[in-house]
């Protein structure tokens, strides 16, 4: 054998003896060793994580354009005429029935945020998300001088403005409101915004701005 040979064969050697060596340590210390599929599972979800921050931070800083939703004047979003207290009652029993998730929005029709937001949550990409997941109440506020006593009932502050939402996840159990104004500003959120903010209620439990960025 050569000396090169030599030496490679002492370097494998070497190389051998000291993963078995870190093994050994590994299982008197009580650990066990990282499996290789674990890090590539859980890299891959860093990147994904990456990507959707970079997607959200690039729509961030992207210019808005105002007024540029055509809403259907024909079906405002929000009924002054409804029995709120009932409907809410009705569809909060229709969710756990259903094992779904309930988001119960206080708004009015001339809220322009407000109608953005209806527009983002029933249309795509939210639509395809929340479709088999949620459903959904609008609760007319009026000049903030309607239902103020079913915002109460429920946990819910004007306070910040409008829209403002209570969710309820499918045991129907209070997931949390947007008391501090997280919705409030919906004219300047985009759709998929709207949409992680949708998934981080239903996969986080936690209500964050929309265009939070994490």
């Amino acid at each position: 054998m050569s000396q090169p040979q030599k030496t490679g064969f002492a370097l494998l050697v070497g190389l051998i003896l000291g993963l078995a060596v870190y093994h050994g340590a590994l299982l008197l210390g009580g650990l066990t060793p990282v499996r290789h599929e674990l890090l590539n599972e859980q890299q891959a979800r860093l990147d994904l994580l990456q990507e959707e921050n970079l997607e959200l931070t690039e729509e961030l800083f992207q210019p808005r354009s105002q007024g540029g939703i055509a809403f259907n004047q024909d079906d405002p979003p929000y009924d002054a005429r409804a029995d709120a207290a009932s409907m809410v009652s009705n569809t909060r029993m229709t969710a756990r029935a259903e094992s779904k998730f309930l988001m119960v929005t206080f708004g009015a029709n001339w809220c322009m945020d407000c109608r953005t937001l209806h527009h983002h949550l029933n249309n795509e990409p939210v639509a395809s998300y929340t479709r088999d997941r949620f459903l959904f109440v609008n609760v007319d506020v009026g000049k903030f001088n309607q239902n103020r006593d079913v915002a109460e009932s429920l946990g819910v502050s004007l306070s910040r403005g409008i829209p403002v939402a209570v969710f309820f996840d499918p045991e129907g159990e209070l997931i949390g409101t947007t008391n501090d104004g997280q919705l409030e500003p919906a004219r300047h959120y985009s759709s998929k915004q709207i949409l992680k903010f949708i998934r981080d209620v239903a996969e986080r439990d936690r209500i964050l701005p929309p265009d939070s960025i994490d």
